[in-house]
């Protein structure tokens, strides 16, 4: 790894797609391997490596030199550069006093080691490509998506479901919900047909026991992307039950994902959750960290004098149909607690 250069890591998977430990141990590897191969070219910055581990302060320094013998060993960093601490839990904690519900998992992701620096150019987002950005076919605006309103359900049902059934009578079920409005994307209810005549019957169970049935015709057509409209993608990590960017972040949605907005465009942002929690909660928290970008990027936009950006906010909850990853590792529940920006151009 001595001569890594962080442009040679596009095609560089794993070649054992079978071992899901080895493929994630190709991840960290290079995560270190950018970071070092930054170092060389900036040699006046300096880093912290925190372990946290639920054995003691001891066992996370252990896991933090391992971090540090690695970038001094292989790439030869000045070992004075790089800084060591353990705790026996992270600075900003996943399981928080008085919790009782999913210990095992937030404990499995408060057990790491976290890189911390002053200097943002070994901090910044890792980026590819001649363009220096990625591009992303533009995704379903928030008018794709079907949206059924059940006025008083969150105070009046312990939760309610629908049949929603085509013309042949074939029926599918969605649900349990807990809130009022549910918003379902136009693909899952027409699979592929491009567009077709429902029946909804909404299903709701009372406080007091008592069903309660509604139904409503729907028509449904299936949006399309154009052809010719490609955009931006983006996306920022939020700490586990936080609606709050980090400053980091704040940072990077005003001086990296603004100036990237062209004039009369369109902001797609979607905010997301892990399983972790209840799933009307979570609805709830990626809604708020969707609204938590609109607003920053909003601000941003009105500081620069503009007020021709269209902004379209959803929160997918937990949903595991939308969300970026799977959740069985604490990877990949870290990776979900986000909020993804789509910058579409005016067509």
């Amino acid at each position: 790894m001595k001569d890594f250069r962080a442009d040679q890591l596009e095609g560089s998977d794993s070649k054992n797609l079978a071992g899901r430990s080895g493929r994630q141990m190709s991840v960290y590897y290079n995560i270190l391997n950018i970071l070092g191969d930054r170092m060389i070219k900036n040699p006046t910055t300096t880093i912290t490596l925190v372990g946290s581990s639920e054995k003691g302060p001891k066992d996370g320094q252990k896991m933090a030199e391992s971090v540090k013998a690695y970038l001094v060993d292989v790439f030869g960093i000045d070992a004075s550069r790089i800084k060591v601490e353990g705790r026996s839990r992270p600075e900003i904690k996943s399981i928080k006093s008085g919790g009782t519900k999913d210990l095992v998992l937030l404990q499995e992701g408060e057990r790491r080691v976290s890189i911390e620096s002053d200097f943002p150019v070994l901090l910044m987002e890792y980026k590819n490509g001649p363009a220096d950005k990625m591009q992303a076919v533009q995704t379903a605006p928030a008018e794709s998506y079907v949206t059924f309103e059940n006025k008083g359900a969150k105070e009046g049902f312990n939760s309610w479901s629908m049949q929603i059934a085509d013309e042949k009578g074939i029926i599918n079920n969605f649900g349990p919900y807990y809130e009022d409005v549910v918003t379902i994307p136009g693909k899952d209810i027409l699979g592929t047909r491009p567009s077709g005549d429902y029946k909804v019957t909404m299903i709701g169970q009372a406080k007091n026991g008592m069903i309660v049935k509604k139904e409503s015709p729907l028509h449904v057509v299936l949006w399309t992307p154009p052809t010719n409209s490609k955009g931006m993608r983006f996306s920022v990590i939020y700490e586990f039950n936080e609606s709050k960017a980090i400053p980091m972040y704040e940072k990077y949605l005003n001086d990296v994902v603004t100036p990237m907005i062209p004039l009369n465009g369109t902001v797609l942002i979607q905010g997301h959750t892990d399983v972790i929690g209840e799933v009307p909660y979570n609805k709830e928290l990626s809604l708020a960290r969707a609204n938590n970008v609109k607003d920053i990027l909003g601000k941003s936009l009105a500081k620069a004098g503009r007020s021709d950006v269209k902004f379209e906010v959803t929160g997918a909850g937990e949903d595991e149909a939308l969300a970026p990853f799977a959740n069985k590792n604490p990877e990949e529940r870290f990776y979900n607690r986000t909020v993804i920006i789509d910058i579409v151009p005016k067509n």
